[in-house]
């Protein structure tokens, strides 16, 4: 049986155009793209409070049933809240993202501190990204739709850029022919 050693052309060419048409869009289209996570997470929010509500009908044994139905009723509340309101939806989104983020950059500076306390050279890349994680977050706190824009601006930028590498890659890649790979293959077991 031959193994796979790499992607086909025509899968490589599939995910760099995927990739490049979807941070375009992301980027060409940022309104409407907010709008679409916005409504992403209402909709999640909407099918997790009807499981959570419905969960002791399968669950018998759940001893906090009541809790589970009356917070799935506040979370299918909060999900047509949130697509009521969409913009809501994203700064809840952006705020979340930004305790994340404050959280990471504490996290970082305490190993960054723990490891320049013990001599270690890399403690200041530590250090350096607890930094810029604390400045961001405390940017999403106080700017949480920009914050929102921003985010969805990395993810398109991110996206176009590996589609660009993909496709570098795809045009530029020289594929192995089978021979080449039984002969490498049969040369290991030799040495």
């Amino acid at each position: 049986m031959d193994l796979v050693y790499s992607p086909s052309r025509n899968s490589m060419i599939l995910r760099s155009a995927v990739n490049i048409l979807f941070g375009a869009v992301i980027i060409l289209f940022p309104g409407i793209s907010l709008l679409v996570v916005a409504v992403a997470f209402a909709v999640n929010l909407l099918v997790l409070g009807m499981f959570m509500i419905f969960e002791p009908t399968i669950d018998t044994q759940n001893k906090h049933a009541v809790l589970t139905v009356m917070l799935g009723i506040l979370t299918v509340g909060a999900g047509v809240y949130v697509l009521s309101r969409p913009l809501a939806g994203i700064a809840v989104l952006s705020l979340l993202f930004a305790a994340w983020a404050l959280l990471y950059g504490i996290i970082d500076i305490m190993i960054g501190l723990r490891l320049s306390d013990a001599k270690n050279k890399s403690s200041w890349v530590f250090l350096l990204a607890g930094l810029i994680s604390i400045i961001f977050a405390i940017y999403l706190a106080f700017n949480p739709l920009e914050g929102g824009l921003t985010l969805l601006w990395i993810v398109g930028i991110y996206s176009i850029a590996i589609g660009l590498v993909l496709a570098f890659e795809t045009v530029s890649g020289k594929p192995k022919s089978k021979a080449t790979k039984v002969a490498s293959s049969s040369n290991k077991g030799k040495k």
